[in-house]
């Protein structure tokens, strides 16, 4: 097949730091851009064995070791730094306090695959068109965690997608970001899956595959469709605003921890 569906990512990692345990460098590996950290990190794979590097990442612990993970994640691949507002401004301990989540409701809900290369175009900008083309990003980022920060989970999920959807450089990799958050907030959705749920399943696969149809044709196959590439990256764009807004409106707030009232303020100052 000329798209392969593997572990490609995973592949890359693993030959980097084989490069790096023979006293190489593993920027030598093509398409390896990431930290060096990441393939010293997975020299084990090469001396111990291959899937060291999954267990590693699959691991978990207290909070002072999700914060070292998470810097270390940043570190690795920069965009989780957007989740850094949110878990600040819903961890402040002087504005909330724990509360129960609400009842569950009943949700009967594709996940599309394809390898690291399916396209990275970038044009080369100044120092200030870089600025000003990060402006609409930026400012959905803020208006999303200024608006949905108690509700974490949801929050995360919403500056996903909007980063995903608004950001210059885009593979259908990325869309696997925003998947895993997927699970955790659709207990508390009030969107039924027929037909508006059915209609907004459609409509995102049929503008990303449009989308990817084009991309193929360009990258693959050397065509000329930069003008219908443009196109559908607009529509693909526009159906992920839509889906996001559908979202957005039949989501059910579920605030992390609920606001101290003045009540329990005064309660408060009596026990300290």
């Amino acid at each position: 097949m000329e798209v392969r569906y593997t572990d490609i990512d995973y592949t890359v990692f693993s030959d980097a730091a084989s490069l790096m345990a023979s006293g190489e460098s593993p920027y030598k590996r093509t398409t390896y851009r990431y930290s060096p950290l990441l393939a010293l990190l997975l020299v084990p794979n090469t001396i111990i064995h291959r899937s060291w590097g999954k267990f590693i990442f699959s691991a978990s612990g207290n909070l002072s070791q999700a914060a070292f993970w998470y810097g270390l994640v940043v570190h690795f691949r920069v965009y989780p730094i957007i989740y850094a507002l949110p878990i600040i401004l819903v961890l402040d301990s002087k504005l909330f306090r724990s509360g129960p989540k609400p009842s569950l409701e009943d949700w009967n809900s594709h996940t599309s695959s394809t390898e690291k290369k399916t396209f990275h175009y970038e044009r080369q900008f100044s120092a200030v068109e870089k600025l000003i083309s990060f402006l609409p990003q930026f400012t959905v980022q803020l208006a999303l965690v200024f608006s949905f920060s108690k509700d974490l989970m949801f929050s995360m999920f919403l500056q996903t997608v909007a980063f995903v959807a608004f950001n210059k450089v885009i593979t259908a990799q990325y869309f696997v970001w925003f998947y895993c958050l997927l699970p955790l907030i659709l207990p508390w959705s009030r969107m039924k899956l027929k037909w508006e749920g059915i209609l907004c399943i459609i409509l995102w696969i049929g503008a990303q595959t449009h989308w990817l149809l084009w991309g193929y044709m360009l990258e693959f196959k050397g065509v000329n469709v930069f003008l219908q590439l443009w196109m559908a990256s607009l529509v693909f764009l526009a159906a992920n605003t839509f889906v996001l807004v559908k979202i957005i409106q039949r989501h059910r707030l579920s605030p992390l921890f609920r606001q101290y009232g003045s009540s329990d303020r005064k309660n408060v100052k009596k026990l300290d």
